[in-house]
């Protein structure tokens, strides 16, 4: 295997005035070895230069408009590297967005996918706030912890059956990411490597102008219906109980919380989460003594939920440990 192996981004293009900013964000990656492939997803596009900066661009024609499933799986099929990196034809790539994606696949050789946090900005191209964080598996059928374009996956995903499923307008990267977390861990990239137009595009899943919440919500509901078997597992998972604990007790529902942290130490005594929800719930009470037991007893366990571990270590840092 190269030391730099081939990368091939995938742009589903609608010949839009800003492709032009997405190739060129390509050409000005400082990995040495990338490949081009832009799926015409209209009959009428324009023609494209063969290469883009230094690297080799190839335009796949079709005789009708394509679905957003359908340019994809077109892209995964004439794409020849070993890996593959979505972009839309709207958003940008940093200059060390390749190169460092790559590196923490070759930092973790068992994982098959890599992602990173994407700067979201607006029409104009002024920052708005970043996205993305560490991917949650009891969370995949309702989060999307990163953008398509922040995303480097292995080619071998789609010999294990991974592919858009075009039953889906939008939502289709959500999809496709769900069956490859079936198939690999997931490496977490804590930098921003991408611009994300977040005003631009027709989904109906970004703001403004390009947000239909009627539109996104049909979508998610065929999403849960295609993986009900996964919803009701991962509805089962301690840490997605736990996280809907969290949520009570910071909505002021203590006596629903109850029966579930109960389940939660019942299952593991020595549960992080389970003694932070319980440490929780007895400040709520004002019964500072006995959380500052329980406080005592989690030592230096740190709870699988970012939430509560955030909790913690707020509430260590005001009231101290006893060990």
């Amino acid at each position: 295997m190269s030391s730099s192996p081939l990368v091939s981004i995938l742009v589903r293009s609608l010949d839009r005035p800003t492709l032009q900013l997405a190739l060129d964000s390509v050409a000005a990656q400082d990995y040495p070895n990338i490949e081009v492939v832009v799926v015409a997803a209209s009959a009428s596009h324009r023609d494209l230069p063969a290469t883009c900066g230094a690297f080799p661009l190839r335009l796949v024609r079709t005789t009708r408009a394509l679905k957003r499933a359908e340019a994809a799986n077109v892209a995964l099929e004439a794409a020849r590297g070993e890996w593959f990196n979505f972009l839309d034809d709207d958003d940008e790539l940093l200059p060390m967005h390749v190169s460092r994606l790559r590196a923490a696949l070759d930092a973790n050789p068992g994982a098959r996918l890599a992602h990173s946090i994407s700067q979201d900005v607006d029409a104009s191209g002024r920052p708005v706030g970043l996205h993305g964080g560490r991917f949650k598996p009891w969370r995949q059928l309702d989060t999307g912890f990163f953008r398509p374009c922040c995303a480097m996956f292995a080619s071998s995903l789609l010999d294990d059956g991974a592919n858009f499923d075009p039953r889906f307008a939008i939502l289709e990267d959500m999809d496709f990411f769900i069956q490859c977390a079936a198939l690999t861990p997931f490496v977490f990239v804590e930098d921003a490597t991408a611009r994300y137009y977040v005003d631009a595009g027709d989904s109906g899943a970004g703001r403004g102008l390009n947000r239909d919440d009627d539109r996104l919500q049909s979508a998610f509901t065929v999403l849960r219906e295609k993986w009900s078997d996964l919803d009701k597992r991962m509805r089962a998972t301690p840490e997605f109980r736990a996280e809907h604990a969290l949520f009570l007790i910071d909505n002021g529902y203590f006596d629903e919380a109850v029966p579930i942290v109960v389940q939660l130490l019942n299952e593991d005594p020595d549960s992080p989460d389970g003694r932070t929800l319980r440490v929780l719930q007895l400040i709520a009470r004002g019964d500072m003594d006995r959380a500052q037991r329980v406080l005592g007893k989690i030592g230096e366990g740190v709870p699988k939920v970012d939430g509560l571990a955030l909790k913690l270590d707020q509430i260590r840092s005001r009231m101290g440990t006893l060990h």
